[in-house]
Protein backbone atom coordinates (compact mmCIF):
# COMPACT_ATOMS: atom_id res chain seq x y z
CA UNK A 1 0.00 0.00 0.00
CA UNK A 2 3.10 2.68 0.60
CA UNK A 3 4.53 1.80 -2.55
CA UNK A 4 1.05 2.17 -4.51
CA UNK A 5 1.04 5.40 -2.38
CA UNK A 6 3.70 7.01 -3.30
CA UNK A 7 3.81 5.64 -6.82
CA UNK A 8 0.43 7.74 -6.83
CA UNK A 9 1.88 11.31 -5.59
CA UNK A 10 5.03 10.48 -8.07
CA UNK A 11 2.58 10.29 -11.11
CA UNK A 12 0.19 13.17 -9.99
CA UNK A 13 3.39 15.51 -10.06
CA UNK A 14 5.23 14.15 -13.00
CA UNK A 15 1.88 14.45 -14.99
CA UNK A 16 1.28 17.58 -14.51
CA UNK A 17 3.15 20.30 -16.96
CA UNK A 18 6.85 20.99 -16.35
CA UNK A 19 6.73 24.26 -17.21
CA UNK A 20 9.01 26.74 -15.72
CA UNK A 21 7.54 28.04 -12.87
CA UNK A 22 8.48 31.60 -13.55
CA UNK A 23 8.20 33.24 -16.72
CA UNK A 24 9.04 37.17 -16.55
CA UNK A 25 7.93 37.99 -19.91
CA UNK A 26 3.90 36.90 -19.01
CA UNK A 27 3.79 39.01 -15.80
CA UNK A 28 3.91 36.46 -13.34
CA UNK A 29 0.59 34.72 -14.87
CA UNK A 30 2.60 31.66 -12.97
CA UNK A 31 2.61 33.70 -9.35
CA UNK A 32 -1.22 34.52 -10.47
CA UNK A 33 -2.24 30.72 -10.68
CA UNK A 34 -0.69 29.89 -7.63
CA UNK A 35 -2.52 32.70 -5.24
CA UNK A 36 -5.39 31.49 -7.08
CA UNK A 37 -4.84 27.62 -5.91
CA UNK A 38 -3.45 28.67 -2.64
CA UNK A 39 -7.34 30.93 -1.95
CA UNK A 40 -9.15 27.79 -3.19
CA UNK A 41 -7.32 26.35 -0.30
CA UNK A 42 -7.92 28.88 2.30
CA UNK A 43 -4.31 30.77 2.01
CA UNK A 44 -2.34 27.94 3.77
CA UNK A 45 0.88 29.79 3.36
CA UNK A 46 0.23 32.66 5.15
CA UNK A 47 -0.82 30.77 8.52
CA UNK A 48 3.01 29.90 8.73
CA UNK A 49 5.95 31.91 10.12
CA UNK A 50 8.06 31.67 6.53
CA UNK A 51 11.62 31.94 6.03
CA UNK A 52 12.20 32.55 1.77
CA UNK A 53 15.42 31.18 0.54
CA UNK A 54 16.29 32.85 -2.74
CA UNK A 55 19.60 33.12 -4.67
CA UNK A 56 21.64 31.40 -7.70
CA UNK A 57 23.74 28.87 -5.51
CA UNK A 58 23.29 27.38 -1.82
CA UNK A 59 19.90 28.13 -1.75
CA UNK A 60 19.17 24.43 -0.71
CA UNK A 61 22.38 24.24 1.16
CA UNK A 62 21.02 27.79 3.52
CA UNK A 63 17.42 26.42 3.77
CA UNK A 64 18.56 23.13 4.94
CA UNK A 65 21.05 24.54 7.71
CA UNK A 66 18.21 26.98 8.83
CA UNK A 67 16.04 23.92 9.32
CA UNK A 68 18.18 22.07 11.59
CA UNK A 69 19.39 24.78 13.41
CA UNK A 70 15.67 25.79 14.28
CA UNK A 71 14.84 22.53 14.74
CA UNK A 72 17.59 21.27 17.34
CA UNK A 73 15.72 24.33 19.64
CA UNK A 74 12.49 22.58 19.66
CA UNK A 75 10.48 23.90 16.89
CA UNK A 76 8.65 22.07 15.02
CA UNK A 77 10.05 22.98 11.07
CA UNK A 78 8.70 22.40 7.77
CA UNK A 79 11.20 23.00 4.84
CA UNK A 80 10.12 22.78 0.89
CA UNK A 81 13.03 22.39 -1.33
CA UNK A 82 13.35 21.75 -5.55
CA UNK A 83 14.41 20.14 -6.96
CA UNK A 84 14.72 16.61 -5.53
CA UNK A 85 17.79 14.58 -5.98
CA UNK A 86 16.58 10.77 -5.82
CA UNK A 87 13.14 10.93 -4.66
CA UNK A 88 10.15 13.23 -4.93
CA UNK A 89 9.37 13.33 -1.12
CA UNK A 90 12.58 15.34 -0.60
CA UNK A 91 10.84 18.24 -1.54
CA UNK A 92 8.13 17.90 1.87
CA UNK A 93 10.21 17.22 4.64
CA UNK A 94 9.27 17.52 8.63
CA UNK A 95 11.99 18.01 11.28
CA UNK A 96 14.45 16.96 8.77
CA UNK A 97 12.82 13.81 7.90
CA UNK A 98 11.68 13.06 4.24
CA UNK A 99 7.14 13.22 4.34
CA UNK A 100 6.22 10.12 3.51
CA UNK A 101 3.35 9.56 1.04
CA UNK A 102 0.71 8.26 3.40
CA UNK A 103 1.53 11.30 5.33
CA UNK A 104 1.49 13.60 2.45
CA UNK A 105 -1.27 12.14 0.51
CA UNK A 106 -4.29 14.41 2.05
CA UNK A 107 -2.71 17.14 1.16
CA UNK A 108 -2.32 16.22 -2.18
CA UNK A 109 -5.52 14.88 -2.11
CA UNK A 110 -6.70 18.21 -1.34
CA UNK A 111 -4.56 20.17 -4.22
CA UNK A 112 -5.68 17.89 -6.42
CA UNK A 113 -9.12 18.52 -6.20
CA UNK A 114 -8.45 22.43 -6.84
CA UNK A 115 -5.71 21.74 -9.54
CA UNK A 116 -8.28 20.32 -11.92
CA UNK A 117 -10.82 22.83 -11.58
CA UNK A 118 -8.27 25.26 -11.98
CA UNK A 119 -6.47 24.40 -14.62
CA UNK A 120 -9.67 23.95 -16.50
CA UNK A 121 -10.56 27.77 -16.43
CA UNK A 122 -8.56 31.12 -18.06
CA UNK A 123 -5.01 31.06 -16.17
CA UNK A 124 -4.36 27.72 -18.15
CA UNK A 125 -3.28 24.28 -16.65
CA UNK A 126 -1.27 24.29 -13.06
CA UNK A 127 2.19 23.29 -13.32
CA UNK A 128 4.09 20.87 -11.58
CA UNK A 129 6.03 22.88 -9.31
CA UNK A 130 3.25 25.13 -8.39
CA UNK A 131 0.98 22.36 -7.46
CA UNK A 132 3.97 21.05 -5.54
CA UNK A 133 4.31 24.46 -3.79
CA UNK A 134 0.82 24.25 -2.39
CA UNK A 135 0.93 20.44 -1.37
CA UNK A 136 3.83 22.06 0.62
CA UNK A 137 1.58 24.83 2.61
CA UNK A 138 -1.24 22.75 2.45
CA UNK A 139 0.90 19.81 4.15
CA UNK A 140 2.85 22.17 6.79
CA UNK A 141 -0.67 24.13 7.56
CA UNK A 142 -2.12 20.69 8.74
CA UNK A 143 0.94 19.71 10.50
CA UNK A 144 0.79 22.48 12.43
CA UNK A 145 4.60 23.70 11.88
CA UNK A 146 6.26 26.58 14.07
CA UNK A 147 8.71 27.69 11.26
CA UNK A 148 8.28 27.11 7.48
CA UNK A 149 11.69 27.44 5.40
CA UNK A 150 10.98 27.81 1.56
CA UNK A 151 12.88 27.31 -1.13
CA UNK A 152 11.79 29.40 -4.80
CA UNK A 153 12.69 27.74 -8.05
CA UNK A 154 13.38 30.00 -10.38
CA UNK A 155 13.91 33.46 -9.59
CA UNK A 156 12.09 34.77 -6.71
CA UNK A 157 9.51 37.62 -7.85
CA UNK A 158 7.47 36.09 -10.21
CA UNK A 159 8.17 32.55 -8.29
CA UNK A 160 5.14 29.95 -7.17
CA UNK A 161 6.36 30.01 -3.52
CA UNK A 162 6.32 34.22 -3.77
CA UNK A 163 2.71 34.25 -2.10
CA UNK A 164 3.16 34.81 1.70
CA UNK A 165 1.42 37.89 2.66
CA UNK A 166 2.96 38.49 6.05
CA UNK A 167 5.14 41.01 6.90
CA UNK A 168 7.03 38.29 9.57
CA UNK A 169 8.27 36.48 6.65
CA UNK A 170 12.15 36.06 6.99
CA UNK A 171 13.90 36.57 3.19
CA UNK A 172 17.03 34.81 2.80
CA UNK A 173 19.20 35.96 -0.20
CA UNK A 174 22.49 33.42 -1.08
CA UNK A 175 24.92 34.28 -3.92
CA UNK A 176 23.67 35.63 -7.18
CA UNK A 177 25.09 35.25 -10.40
CA UNK A 178 24.36 35.23 -14.09
CA UNK A 179 21.86 31.67 -14.57
CA UNK A 180 18.55 31.08 -16.39
CA UNK A 181 19.60 34.27 -18.28
CA UNK A 182 16.92 33.35 -20.96
CA UNK A 183 14.29 33.92 -18.30
CA UNK A 184 15.58 36.31 -15.47
CA UNK A 185 17.58 38.55 -17.29
CA UNK A 186 21.37 39.12 -18.62
CA UNK A 187 22.69 41.12 -16.27
CA UNK A 188 23.42 40.67 -12.51
CA UNK A 189 21.48 43.51 -11.83
CA UNK A 190 18.17 41.98 -13.61
CA UNK A 191 18.82 38.71 -12.14
CA UNK A 192 19.40 40.57 -8.63
CA UNK A 193 16.05 42.56 -8.69
CA UNK A 194 14.00 39.19 -9.64
CA UNK A 195 15.53 37.59 -6.31
CA UNK A 196 15.15 40.70 -4.35
CA UNK A 197 11.23 40.23 -5.39
CA UNK A 198 11.08 37.57 -2.35
CA UNK A 199 11.55 41.05 0.67
CA UNK A 200 8.70 41.19 2.72
CA UNK A 201 6.88 44.92 2.47
CA UNK A 202 7.62 45.93 6.16
CA UNK A 203 9.60 42.80 7.08
CA UNK A 204 13.30 41.90 6.92
CA UNK A 205 15.87 40.05 5.22
CA UNK A 206 19.65 38.57 5.38
CA UNK A 207 21.54 38.13 2.15
CA UNK A 208 25.06 37.23 1.24
CA UNK A 209 27.03 40.09 -0.88
CA UNK A 210 27.20 38.93 -4.23
CA UNK A 211 29.27 42.36 -6.23
CA UNK A 212 28.40 46.12 -6.17
CA UNK A 213 26.02 45.64 -8.75
CA UNK A 214 23.82 42.97 -7.35
CA UNK A 215 24.24 44.41 -3.77
CA UNK A 216 22.93 47.90 -4.76
CA UNK A 217 20.03 46.30 -6.56
CA UNK A 218 18.68 44.63 -3.40
CA UNK A 219 19.65 47.37 -1.06
CA UNK A 220 17.29 49.87 -3.69
CA UNK A 221 14.71 47.13 -3.35
CA UNK A 222 14.82 46.68 -0.06
CA UNK A 223 14.83 50.53 0.68
CA UNK A 224 11.50 50.61 -1.45
CA UNK A 225 10.07 48.04 0.48
CA UNK A 226 10.85 49.52 4.07
CA UNK A 227 12.85 46.03 4.58
CA UNK A 228 15.63 46.05 7.17
CA UNK A 229 18.43 44.43 5.21
CA UNK A 230 21.52 42.88 6.55
CA UNK A 231 24.56 42.72 4.07
CA UNK A 232 26.87 40.02 5.07
CA UNK A 233 30.24 39.69 3.01
CA UNK A 234 31.83 36.43 3.09
CA UNK A 235 34.03 36.88 5.83
CA UNK A 236 31.22 38.33 7.91
CA UNK A 237 29.16 35.15 7.60
CA UNK A 238 32.41 32.58 7.98
CA UNK A 239 32.85 34.41 11.47
CA UNK A 240 29.44 33.82 12.34
CA UNK A 241 30.81 29.87 12.40
CA UNK A 242 34.59 29.89 13.09
CA UNK A 243 34.47 27.23 15.80
CA UNK A 244 32.01 24.94 14.14
CA UNK A 245 32.29 21.90 11.97
CA UNK A 246 29.92 21.97 8.98
CA UNK A 247 28.49 18.71 7.62
CA UNK A 248 28.60 19.42 4.25
CA UNK A 249 32.32 19.69 2.42
CA UNK A 250 33.61 22.15 0.54
CA UNK A 251 34.64 26.16 1.97
CA UNK A 252 31.67 27.77 0.17
CA UNK A 253 29.71 25.91 2.66
CA UNK A 254 30.78 27.65 5.72
CA UNK A 255 29.46 30.83 4.47
CA UNK A 256 26.23 29.37 3.82
CA UNK A 257 26.33 28.19 7.64
CA UNK A 258 27.12 31.77 8.30
CA UNK A 259 24.19 33.14 6.52
CA UNK A 260 21.60 30.20 7.53
CA UNK A 261 22.38 31.28 11.38
CA UNK A 262 22.56 35.11 10.84
CA UNK A 263 19.07 34.63 9.64
CA UNK A 264 17.93 32.32 12.89
CA UNK A 265 19.65 35.07 15.25
CA UNK A 266 17.19 37.49 13.48
CA UNK A 267 14.21 35.03 14.45
CA UNK A 268 15.43 34.13 18.28
CA UNK A 269 15.77 38.44 18.40
CA UNK A 270 12.21 38.49 17.05
CA UNK A 271 10.49 35.60 18.12
CA UNK A 272 11.98 35.93 21.82
CA UNK A 273 14.18 32.85 22.42
CA UNK A 274 17.64 32.47 22.36
CA UNK A 275 19.98 30.14 20.48
CA UNK A 276 22.05 27.48 22.21
CA UNK A 277 25.54 27.45 20.72
CA UNK A 278 26.05 23.59 21.18
CA UNK A 279 22.45 22.84 19.64
CA UNK A 280 23.20 24.62 16.46
CA UNK A 281 27.17 23.49 16.63
CA UNK A 282 25.18 20.07 16.68
CA UNK A 283 22.60 20.68 14.14
CA UNK A 284 25.03 22.00 11.82
CA UNK A 285 27.35 19.14 12.12
CA UNK A 286 25.11 16.55 10.96
CA UNK A 287 23.85 18.58 8.36
CA UNK A 288 23.72 16.21 5.14
CA UNK A 289 22.82 16.92 1.26
CA UNK A 290 22.20 14.48 -1.42
CA UNK A 291 23.74 15.79 -4.83
CA UNK A 292 25.74 18.27 -2.75
CA UNK A 293 29.78 17.35 -2.76
CA UNK A 294 28.22 13.64 -2.10
CA UNK A 295 31.16 11.34 -1.36
CA UNK A 296 31.64 7.67 -2.71
CA UNK A 297 33.78 4.98 -3.84
CA UNK A 298 32.89 2.69 -6.82
CA UNK A 299 35.20 -0.06 -8.27
CA UNK A 300 38.05 1.08 -5.82
CA UNK A 301 37.98 4.74 -7.59
CA UNK A 302 36.91 8.29 -5.67
CA UNK A 303 33.35 9.74 -6.67
CA UNK A 304 32.27 13.32 -6.30
CA UNK A 305 28.34 13.63 -7.39
CA UNK A 306 27.63 16.97 -6.92
CA UNK A 307 24.88 19.37 -9.14
CA UNK A 308 26.13 21.86 -9.97
CA UNK A 309 25.30 23.46 -13.20
CA UNK A 310 26.37 27.41 -13.51
CA UNK A 311 29.23 29.09 -12.90
CA UNK A 312 28.94 29.96 -9.71
CA UNK A 313 28.20 26.79 -8.11
CA UNK A 314 30.95 25.00 -10.60
CA UNK A 315 33.79 27.61 -8.89
CA UNK A 316 32.75 26.34 -5.25
CA UNK A 317 33.00 22.82 -6.63
CA UNK A 318 36.42 23.28 -8.11
CA UNK A 319 37.65 24.91 -4.61
CA UNK A 320 36.28 21.98 -2.52
CA UNK A 321 37.73 19.94 -5.18
CA UNK A 322 41.03 21.74 -4.16
CA UNK A 323 40.53 21.78 -0.92
CA UNK A 324 40.53 17.92 -0.88
CA UNK A 325 42.88 16.99 -3.09
CA UNK A 326 45.64 20.22 -3.46
CA UNK A 327 47.31 19.98 -6.72
CA UNK A 328 45.80 17.34 -8.12
CA UNK A 329 44.13 17.28 -11.37
CA UNK A 330 40.23 15.62 -11.94
CA UNK A 331 38.37 13.64 -14.40
CA UNK A 332 35.22 15.49 -14.61
CA UNK A 333 31.78 13.31 -15.98
CA UNK A 334 28.99 16.52 -17.26
CA UNK A 335 25.90 16.35 -18.46
CA UNK A 336 24.06 19.50 -18.51
CA UNK A 337 20.45 20.86 -19.74
CA UNK A 338 20.40 22.54 -22.89
CA UNK A 339 19.40 25.80 -21.38
CA UNK A 340 23.33 26.13 -19.67
CA UNK A 341 26.60 28.50 -20.76
CA UNK A 342 28.47 25.48 -21.19
CA UNK A 343 31.47 27.60 -22.27
CA UNK A 344 30.98 29.86 -19.36
CA UNK A 345 31.13 26.22 -17.12
CA UNK A 346 34.11 24.97 -19.21
CA UNK A 347 36.01 28.37 -18.19
CA UNK A 348 35.50 26.83 -14.51
CA UNK A 349 36.53 23.61 -14.69
CA UNK A 350 39.27 23.74 -17.16
CA UNK A 351 41.64 24.54 -14.19
CA UNK A 352 41.69 21.63 -12.36
CA UNK A 353 40.55 19.22 -15.16
CA UNK A 354 43.27 16.48 -16.42
CA UNK A 355 40.09 15.13 -18.84
CA UNK A 356 36.33 15.03 -19.30
CA UNK A 357 34.01 12.65 -20.53
CA UNK A 358 30.90 14.39 -21.74
CA UNK A 359 27.48 12.68 -21.83
CA UNK A 360 23.44 13.20 -22.01
CA UNK A 361 20.46 11.80 -20.71
CA UNK A 362 20.41 8.31 -20.80
CA UNK A 363 17.74 5.82 -19.90
CA UNK A 364 18.28 5.55 -15.86
CA UNK A 365 16.53 7.84 -13.33
CA UNK A 366 14.59 9.94 -16.18
CA UNK A 367 11.95 11.67 -14.71
CA UNK A 368 9.22 13.95 -16.48
CA UNK A 369 9.86 17.15 -16.94
CA UNK A 370 13.85 16.97 -17.60
CA UNK A 371 13.50 18.99 -20.49
CA UNK A 372 15.67 18.94 -23.40
CA UNK A 373 19.60 17.89 -22.61
CA UNK A 374 23.16 19.30 -24.26
CA UNK A 375 24.36 16.84 -26.85
CA UNK A 376 27.71 15.21 -25.58
CA UNK A 377 28.88 16.52 -28.43
CA UNK A 378 28.51 20.08 -27.85
CA UNK A 379 29.62 19.97 -24.06
CA UNK A 380 32.86 18.19 -25.67
CA UNK A 381 33.53 20.56 -27.76
CA UNK A 382 32.84 23.66 -25.43
CA UNK A 383 35.39 21.72 -23.46
CA UNK A 384 38.23 21.30 -26.46
CA UNK A 385 37.34 25.37 -26.51
CA UNK A 386 38.73 25.49 -23.04
CA UNK A 387 42.26 23.69 -23.58
CA UNK A 388 40.84 20.62 -22.06
CA UNK A 389 42.36 17.38 -23.52
CA UNK A 390 41.32 14.88 -24.06
CA UNK A 391 37.61 15.69 -23.60
CA UNK A 392 35.26 12.28 -24.80
CA UNK A 393 31.80 11.54 -25.47
CA UNK A 394 29.95 8.61 -24.51
CA UNK A 395 25.92 7.77 -24.91
CA UNK A 396 25.24 7.06 -21.26
CA UNK A 397 26.10 7.60 -17.73
CA UNK A 398 27.45 4.52 -16.81
CA UNK A 399 29.94 4.13 -20.19
CA UNK A 400 31.07 8.00 -19.16
CA UNK A 401 31.79 6.85 -15.78
CA UNK A 402 33.76 3.68 -17.05
CA UNK A 403 35.52 5.80 -19.39
CA UNK A 404 36.40 8.30 -16.47
CA UNK A 405 37.65 5.88 -14.25
CA UNK A 406 40.18 4.44 -17.08
CA UNK A 407 41.17 7.55 -17.51
CA UNK A 408 42.15 8.64 -13.97
CA UNK A 409 43.39 5.41 -13.03
CA UNK A 410 44.39 4.84 -9.15
CA UNK A 411 45.57 8.89 -8.18
CA UNK A 412 42.46 10.97 -9.54
CA UNK A 413 39.03 11.32 -7.99
CA UNK A 414 36.40 11.66 -10.84
CA UNK A 415 33.68 14.23 -10.61
CA UNK A 416 30.08 14.06 -11.57
CA UNK A 417 28.26 17.25 -12.42
CA UNK A 418 26.55 19.46 -14.81
CA UNK A 419 22.89 18.73 -13.13
CA UNK A 420 20.84 16.94 -10.49
CA UNK A 421 20.05 15.05 -13.31
CA UNK A 422 23.93 13.68 -13.55
CA UNK A 423 23.80 12.50 -9.98
CA UNK A 424 20.56 10.72 -10.26
CA UNK A 425 21.70 9.08 -13.02
CA UNK A 426 25.37 8.13 -11.67
CA UNK A 427 23.36 6.75 -7.90
CA UNK A 428 20.86 4.79 -10.50
CA UNK A 429 24.54 2.68 -11.70
CA UNK A 430 26.42 3.29 -8.57
CA UNK A 431 23.46 0.95 -6.75
CA UNK A 432 24.13 -1.95 -9.29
Amino acid sequence: MAKDQAADVEQYFSALSPSANTVVGVEGVGRMRSAELLARLGNPQDALRVIHVAGTAGKGSVSVLISAILAAHGWRVGTYLSPHVYSWFERFQLDGRLSSAMELAPAVAAVRTQEVELSAGPLGPVTMFEAATATAFEWFRDRQVEYAVIETGLGGLHDATNTVTRADKLAVLTRIGLDHTAILGETLQEIASQKAGILPVGGAAVAIRSGAQADRTIADVAAHRRCALDQLSDEQAQALCTDTVVGPAGPYQRINAGLALAGATHLARRDGWALNPAKTSAALREVRLPGRFERCRWQGHDLVLDGAHNRVKLAALTEAVGENWPGSKVVWVLLFKADKDVDDAMEVVAPTAAAVVATEYGTVGIDAGRGRGLPAIEVAAAARRAGIAPALTEPSLEKALNAAIALAGRSMPVIVSGSFYAVADAATVLAR
